[in-house]
């Protein structure tokens, strides 16, 4: 396994660990407003996460029509007092996020896995079916540098082209069938900004289900994915800037 370089001034503003799971019948969002309520002195801030669900259709005869249901609570929100931490206990899952100034992926999956405990007990989840690591980076790209001095995975535009860009949006689905993970990369630089979200998002689906303890030791493997994609994405000249 690959030593990976410990940056110290690390540019995640957002680091999650996300389990889905098939939804035990006996779960009710009661249960897990109770659930959630005993943690008010921990997460003080709480608020409903509700679902949106519509369905358009278009026929030659009646032309486009669009069909919504009321949007239906699925889960509650938690926000810690300093805004450093965020968690969703959901009828489908579980997220527990830690925002900037990230410290520590010790310290995200010890947070995590103490709040699944809670989770985990009122849920009863049937069986784990997804587990989920995402990184999301901002990169300040220097001021007239090539994308190339930043990232080592960028795009080329046609020679024949104006070589300027006002923004770009990169996205690349990568599997890892060594880690049975795959993950998502997507750059995004806005328009009139330098500042590059560099999202790394590394996932396993597992159907048939996973044990807790599996899925745990899966999450250790998907956080080594999400390095190999953050430290050979990057130009060595652009990991020293977070050194």
């Amino acid at each position: 396994m690959r030593a990976w370089p410990k940056l110290t001034h690390a540019p995640v503003v957002e680091a999650l660990i996300d389990i889905h799971v098939e939804r035990a019948q006996s779960v009710t969002l009661e249960g897990i407003r109770a659930c959630t309520d005993a943690l008010a002195a921990e997460f003080p801030s709480r608020e409903e996460i509700r679902q949106f669900t519509g369905q358009f259709s278009f026929s030659l005869e009646g032309g486009q029509t669009f069909a919504a249901q009321a949007p239906a609570p699925i889960g509650i929100m938690l926000r810690s007092a300093d805004g450093k931490w965020a968690a969703q206990f959901r009828l489908d899952g579980f997220t527990v996020s830690r925002l900037e100034p990230y410290t520590s992926w010790d310290e995200l999956k010890a947070r995590a896995n103490s709040l699944w405990a809670k989770y985990s007990a009122v849920a009863q989840p049937q069986k784990i079916v997804r587990v989920a690591t995402r990184f999301i980076n901002r990169i300040t790209l220097p001021p007239g540098e090539s994308f190339d001095k930043t990232f080592a995975t960028t795009f080329d535009i046609a020679a024949s082209l104006p070589q300027a860009v006002a923004s770009f949006l990169l996205r690349v689905v990568i599997p890892f069938p060594d880690e049975s993970a795959m993950a998502v990369v997507t750059q995004t630089l806005p328009e009139n900004s330098q500042d590059c979200t560099f999202d790394l998002d590394a996932f396993a689906v597992v159907p048939q289900g996973i044990s807790e303890g599996d899925a745990w030791t899966k999450l250790e493997q998907l956080r080594s994915v999400k390095n190999r994609l953050f430290f050979d994405s990057l130009t060595a000249e652009a990991i020293g800037r977070f050194g």
